[in-house]
């Protein structure tokens, strides 16, 4: 089954699909590329007989995040505080928040080919797969607080799980970008690759875990790398 969107598209070939981020050239995630993303989530993968999923970014760039201008626009449009000072979340963002933990949550594993920039709302995208290759000289990380903003699609949770509060707190708050060797480094990345190997690594490596029948677990990823390698 295939899916074409305008920004983003899915297909599948043999057991594996592929969602495909593309909004060239910097692959921007806006609010209509999240919609589209949700939509292939939700009714493309979910209770589908996939086995495998690989996400990339078309051309040179994962994503390079949101048009912060936008964003801004958006939150001030939908989000509010009530009268005991709690604030109600953009409702926009709820739906794009639960495809996301439904696709990190599904029993088959998902890999994230990661080329270019892979910053802000692109990155959580990533974080919400199980496994991330990096190409080299890729940079990943989350400047939203260097825009007044934190991330808002579950990526805060998932760096706690992959490197530690204090890491997390320090990514976040600081809003650093990172080469992909200290992120390999601190655990947010699972593996460098030359730039012209990342799609067929990340191929080889899902067709490698399928092969062997090998159940999947978030805790044997480190294996699975390196028996395929």
């Amino acid at each position: 089954m295939n899916c074409e969107a305008k920004e983003v598209y899915f297909e599948q070939r043999g057991d594996i699909g592929y969602i495909v981020i593309n909004n060239a050239p910097e692959n921007m995630i806006t609010l209509s590329l999240l919609e589209e993303f949700s939509n292939i989530v939700e009714n493309s993968i979910i209770n589908s007989k996939i086995k495998g999923i690989i996400i990339t970014g078309k051309g040179r760039h994962f994503s390079s995040g949101t048009d912060i201008g936008k964003l801004k626009q958006t939150i001030l449009k939908t989000a509010y505080i009530k009268e005991n000072n709690s604030l109600v979340e953009c409702s926009e963002f709820k739906r794009y928040i639960d495809a996301l933990s439904s696709l990190y949550s599904i029993n088959i594993p998902v890999i994230s080919a990661i080329n270019g920039l892979c910053i802000g709302s692109g990155f959580e995208i990533a974080l919400h797969s199980h496994i991330r290759i990096c190409s080299k000289g890729s940079i990943v990380g989350s400047p939203e607080s260097t825009f007044g903003l934190m991330p808002g699609l579950g990526g805060i949770s998932r760096y706690v799980q992959l490197c530690g509060l204090g890491k997390a707190l320090e990514l976040v708050l600081s809003g650093d970008l990172l080469s992909v060797n200290e992120a390999l480094e601190i655990g947010i990345i699972d593996k460098i690759v030359k730039k012209n190997e990342i799609s067929d690594y990340c191929n080889r490596l899902m067709e490698y875990i399928l092969k062997n029948e090998m159940i999947y677990s978030k805790s044997k990823i480190n294996s699975y790398i390196k028996l395929c390698d």
